[in-house]
C-alpha cells in the first residue's frame, strides 16, 4: 500500500508575464517584466600582458537624450575626466566604423594610485535613441602591440 504525504505548504502564485518582452543574452533567453531595465555590461576578455588583463567593455544606454553623436562624446569625456583623477585627454576624434557607422574615438592617459599608467581608449556610437560605449585599457607597450587588433576587435561593431 502507498501512502502520500500531504503537502499543507502554501504555493506561490506569480501574476502573469508578458511572454513578448524577453531579454535575450548569450545562449539563452529569460522574461523580462514591465518596468525592469537591462543594464547588461558585456565584458569580452583576451590576454594578460605587462601585467593587464586586456578585456573590450560594451555597454548600452537606452533612450538617449542628445542632439549630436559630438554631444553625447562631450558629456562622456567630462564624466571621464571627472572619474579618472589625473587623467589627460590624447585625442578626441570623429571616425567611422567597420560598416560605416559614425563614432566617435577619445583616448586618455592616466596613472591610477600605486600602478604604471594606463591608456584607455572609448568609442561612442549612437544609433537611434540607443547609445554604446566600447572601452578597452592598455599599458604603453600593449597600446603598441595589442592595441591594432583590439581595435579591430572594437570596429568591428554592428546593431542588430
Amino acid at each position: 500500500m502507498l501512502f502520500r504525504k500531504r503537502d499543507d505548504t502554501p504555493k506561490t502564485v506569480y501574476p502573469p508575464i508578458d511572454p513578448f518582452r524577453a531579454y535575450q543574452g548569450n545562449g539563452f533567453t529569460i522574461r523580462q517584466p514591465e518596468g525592469w531595465e537591462d543594464k547588461t555590461i558585456h565584458t569580452i576578455y583576451g590576454p594578460v600582458k605587462d601585467s593587464i588583463q586586456h578585456n573590450i567593455i560594451i555597454t548600452v544606454e537606452e533612450n538617449v537624450n542628445c542632439n549630436s553623436l559630438t554631444d553625447y562624446a562631450e558629456i562622456q569625456i567630462s564624466s571621464l575626466e571627472q572619474q579618472l583623477t589625473g587623467c589627460r585627454l590624447l585625442k578626441r576624434e570623429k571616425i567611422t566604423m567597420e560598416n560605416n557607422t559614425p563614432a566617435y574615438k577619445v583616448v586618455f592617459r592616466w596613472e591610477p594610485i600605486n600602478q604604471s599608467r594606463i591608456y584607455q581608449e572609448q568609442l561612442y556610437i549612437i544609433v537611434g535613441s540607443k547609445a554604446y560605449k566600447i572601452t578597452t585599457s592598455f599599458s604603453r607597450k600593449t597600446r603598441k602591440t595589442l592595441g591594432p587588433e583590439i581595435e579591430r576587435i572594437m570596429f568591428s561593431f554592428q546593431n542588430t
